[in-house]
């Protein structure tokens, strides 16, 4: 019996409906049938393979951080709560991986120190291959009885929407820090968008996370400045918060129409590593002086993830993008 059933022309069973409207204007071009990839006489796997194993086995239940090279849990584990977050999931192709591996080497030559290791996220520490992801909200955490109305509401605004699959482009290096200066990430920025696709999954998605009273990301400097001072503001921060509590609706009270307006374009990114502290002048120099071609690299975006604990909902959008760069209808 085979490991995965499915046939070759029909959908990887992802979940969330699709509007007839939606439909129909994402519906260009020819429909194309999926065809292995060059060298293989079997079909490719569906996305849902990938998310039976997307997590590890938990080694301790205690914040061991000598068990995650360094890392400390920034949001302390509350019984109870459920972990969340939202994405958008990418798995680099061969050719890909071999230039952020080969970006990732040349770091890691001015890093003799342990606390400057550029540690990669594209491998895990068996060197299996990991997914990359752009982050559409912060980790958050929900309670056990909000689990099946979050998941719910998030399909239902990604479903009603007219936001079709697309692709985006990389714009090039840079070191960030996350809110609370904890770790420093190197990060493939990315380029605006065609038709705001980014800016209106983020503000779904920050609607959705305010409903159930979390705290929406990139939102601090752009509608609440005042909270941090100027040195903070001055601050890379890739958008986390100290606060992730289910209560936090109290520390973000009704900016539902400024998330609408907001752009953060600048901020949506795609980290391929880490250090445990600020990048030396020399790291940060040799990023300015390292030529790259990683403009070449594209993103095909089709798909929204919801990872509530260990499970995965794969919310998909209305229709795909082939080879071509045309929308076809599923």
């Amino acid at each position: 019996m085979p490991l995965v059933e499915y046939s070759d022309s029909e959908s990887s069973g992802s979940s969330g409906a699709e509007g007839n409207g939606t439909k129909k204007q994402c519906q260009q071009g020819v429909k194309r049938k999926r065809t292995p990839s060059p060298g293989s006489s079997l079909p490719p796997l569906p996305d849902t393979f990938h998310d039976l194993y997307a997590s590890t086995s938990r080694i301790s239940n205690q914040d061991d951080p000598s068990l995650h090279g360094g890392r400390q849990r920034v949001t302390p584990h509350i019984e109870g709560n459920w972990p969340t977050h939202i994405y958008i999931e990418w798995y680099p192709s061969t050719e890909n991986t071999k230039r952020l591996d080969d970006l990732l080497a040349n770091m890691r030559e001015d890093s003799s120190l342990e606390a400057l290791q550029v540690h990669s996220l594209l491998k895990s520490d068996l060197g299996a291959e990991l997914p990359l992801h752009i982050s559409l909200s912060r980790p958050i955490a929900l309670r056990a009885e909000q689990r099946r109305p979050f998941t719910d509401s998030l399909i239902n605004a990604v479903s009603k929407s007219s936001i079709c699959p697309f692709e985006v482009a990389v714009a090039g290096l840079d070191w960030v820090a996350n809110y609370e200066q904890t770790r420093w990430f190197l990060v493939m920025r990315l380029e605006k968008a065609p038709r705001d696709s980014l800016n209106q999954l983020l503000r779904i998605s920050n609607e959705t996370v305010q409903v159930f009273g979390q705290p929406p990301l990139y939102a601090d400097s752009q509608i609440r400045p005042q909270v941090h001072d100027t040195r903070q503001q001055k601050k890379r921060s890739i958008g986390r918060s100290q606060t992730t509590s289910v209560s936090a609706s109290q520390e973000y009270p009704a900016h539902v129409a400024a998330l609408n307006h907001m752009d953060a374009s600048d901020s949506f990114h795609i980290s391929v590593g880490w250090v445990l502290t600020a990048p030396s002048e020399a790291l940060v120099e040799k990023l300015n002086q390292t030529r790259h071609d990683l403009q070449l690299v594209k993103i095909d975006v089709h798909t929204v993830k919801l990872k509530i604990g260990n499970g995965i909902t794969a919310v998909s959008l209305a229709s795909k993008i082939d080879s071509s760069n045309k929308i076809i209808e599923k």
